[in-house]
């Protein structure tokens, strides 16, 4: 996988988009909106294809400049045939940047509210996938930022039409290997079609080669053929199986919105909290930080966060209520060799300067509005939520019903699915599936699973009403300091082997000479007596991912824990990773990144 995303260089030639890199074009000089509609869609018999379909996916070689996915949705938007969802998932090496797509986008002005929404929610151009959630969540744009001979093997859905628009094959060859016809043999539904512009023998072999039927069509403007082909057997508008009804247990960040997702794609969702509200856990602390990883080897939990935090930044900013603040978070380095290894990861992986970048001290001081004793590394969209806002929002849909003080002390798997069953026996709901997403207590309904939740006590100390006024933005070291809502908080401490939740002054002082650390002399700007704790429990799990996924052995059985003192950044990408499990839609993930947080890792041999 690419470490580093090089954004295209936007150029013309005769009025129309090209690439000098590729030393070819982005689309017919006979107009790029024509060709669309007549080279992929109707090579692929859309719209009609999709008609009687709940939802349809299609895959695209090479985003480009957009102008496929905007037609396509466009169709989709215009046809009263279209399925309930439309997934259009698309492969692209070298992205626009959000300018140089509004600049191409501002040709086909008859897009130009489809275009606004994409370029509102385009990414920060980092390597991985991007699920992008547009039209009310009803169009869902998976953007894969890579190579697509890497990131093709990670997509795991059934695809009903292919669209083949990289540049040239004498220009592109890496686009048109054999590997990648086997990719979309792999991935496609029977009676699957494709569609591309060129018709040259090695295409026309490798598509045959997958199993394809290739037909010539009458190309478009002076372009004498184009060519559609289509996988053998029957296309069926059949879906694959999906609950109905489904009981998620925890009412915190990670129940929650897995809730949301769930709900979002219309299956009622029962959440059965055993305390008396919403939030009380983890989830409870008064806010939380969320910022991405940055290292050297871009590792899994690296490519998770990332994913996970820039969804977060479009996912939030549609939610009602939340109160969060993108204040930038600033990472200073605990010694020298710390800053080292910080200046190599982010050499490494060359990140956008708006994703994150080292500062020197004197930038740091500025940015830190105080004589910090580090440099480090500056996250400028990063920052605090209150996760009890982010609760409350995810659980407002109105496929949700909350019971909270509801202890759910057992499950009953039954023919129909499962019992939710109370301490004395009586069944509290019954459901097609149950999701646990009570932290380290999902152990204990289903025994016979081997998931080593291991709980570390985590205690944050509020500091005086007004306290610390020159902080404005979050600043970490071994621990972080942040101004919050009401009141200054420190945090946090790890504390393992220990689930005892009282506030202890122990604890405090632990965390005000964590402040020290962060903000030398900090501690003489307010009385050291009026400070409170707040201590909670995190589930983790040894290798420090999230548990995600179905349950061994019992179908119907899903988890969601473990998300340790990440929870308010991985809960909203996870909880749609795992409705699309569910419900066997198209991943948000790559594939490596879901085995390496399925439950299955931990089974025994």
């Amino acid at each position: 996988m690419l470490k580093t995303i090089v954004p295209a260089s936007l150029e013309f030639r005769d009025g129309v988009p090209y690439s000098a890199a590729y030393g070819d074009i982005y689309h017919s000089a006979d107009g790029g909106a024509g060709q669309a509609q007549h080279v992929f869609l109707q090579g692929c018999g859309l719209p009609e294809r999709w008609a009687g379909h709940a939802s349809f996916a299609v895959l695209e070689t090479g985003f480009g400049t957009g102008l496929n996915f905007l037609t396509t949705w466009g169709a989709w938007r215009d046809d009263p045939q279209r399925p309930m969802r439309l997934h259009f998932l698309s492969v692209e090496k070298h992205p626009f940047r959000t300018d140089d797509l509004a600049r191409l986008h501002a040709q086909w002005p008859q897009f130009a509210a489809l275009s606004a929404e994409l370029l509102a929610n385009w990414p920060v151009l980092t390597p991985g996938f991007h699920r992008i959630a547009l039209d009310g969540g009803r169009v869902q744009l998976t953007l894969m930022l890579g190579d697509a001979a890497d990131c093709l093997p990670q997509v795991e859905v059934a695809v009903n039409a292919f669209y083949l628009d990289g540049f040239a094959p004498h220009v592109n060859a890496d686009l048109w290997q054999g590997r990648l016809f086997g990719e979309l043999a792999r991935l496609a539904k029977p009676g699957a079609t494709a569609a591309t512009y060129t018709v040259a023998a090695a295409v026309r072999q490798g598509l045959t080669q997958a199993g394809f039927v290739c037909e010539k069509r009458t190309g478009y403007g002076r372009k004498r053929h184009c060519l559609s082909a289509r996988l053998a057997g029957e296309s069926t508008p059949g879906e694959p199986a999906r609950p109905r009804h489904v009981a998620v247990i925890g009412a915190g960040v990670a129940g929650a919105a897995t809730a949301h997702a769930l709900a979002e794609r219309g299956i009622e969702v029962t959440v059965l909290e055993r305390a008396d509200a919403i939030a009380q856990g983890a989830s409870g602390n008064p806010v939380g930080v969320f910022r991405p990883l940055v290292s050297r080897d871009d590792s899994r939990a690296t490519r998770l966060t990332r994913a996970a935090f820039l969804h977060d930044l479009r996912a939030w900013a549609r939610l009602p209520g939340v109160e969060w603040s993108r204040c930038g978070v600033l990472h200073l380095a605990k010694d020298a060799d710390a800053a080292a290894k910080q200046q190599q990861a982010l050499a490494a992986i060359a990140p956008p300067q708006e994703f994150a970048r080292w500062v020197e001290l004197d930038e740091a001081r500025e940015l830190a509005n105080w004589p910090v004793a580090a440099p480090g590394a500056f996250y400028p969209t990063a920052g605090w939520v209150v996760p009890a806002t982010l609760c409350r929002a995810w659980l407002g849909h109105p496929m949700i019903h909350l019971r909270t003080a509801c202890a759910v002390a057992r499950l009953n798997e039954v023919s129909a699915g499962w019992q939710l069953l109370d301490e004395a026996g009586a069944v509290l709901v019954e459901v097609d599936a149950v999701v646990l997403a009570n932290a380290r207590d999902a152990s204990s309904l289903v025994p016979d699973q081997v998931w080593p939740l291991h709980t570390v006590r985590g205690q944050i100390t509020q500091l005086a009403h007004g306290s610390l006024p020159e902080i404005s933005r979050v600043i970490a070291r071994e621990g972080y300091v942040v101004q919050g809502i009401e009141r200054p908080l420190v945090g946090a401490t790890y504390e393992h082997d220990d689930d005892d939740t009282a506030p202890r002054a122990t604890s405090d002082l632990a965390n005000l000479a964590r402040l020290e650390t962060i903000l030398p002399g900090a501690s003489e700007h307010f009385p050291p007596d009026a400070v409170a704790g707040r201590a909670s429990l995190r589930a983790t799990l040894p290798d420090r991912l999230p548990l995600v996924g179905a349950a061994d052995v019992h179908p119907g059985l899903y988890v969601a824990a473990g998300y340790a003192s990440r929870g308010v950044v991985w809960a909203g990408l996870l909880g749609e990773a795992l409705a699309d499990l569910m419900t066997g839609a198209p991943l948000p993930l790559e594939s490596d990144l879901m085995q390496a947080i399925a439950p299955a890792r931990f089974r025994r041999s």
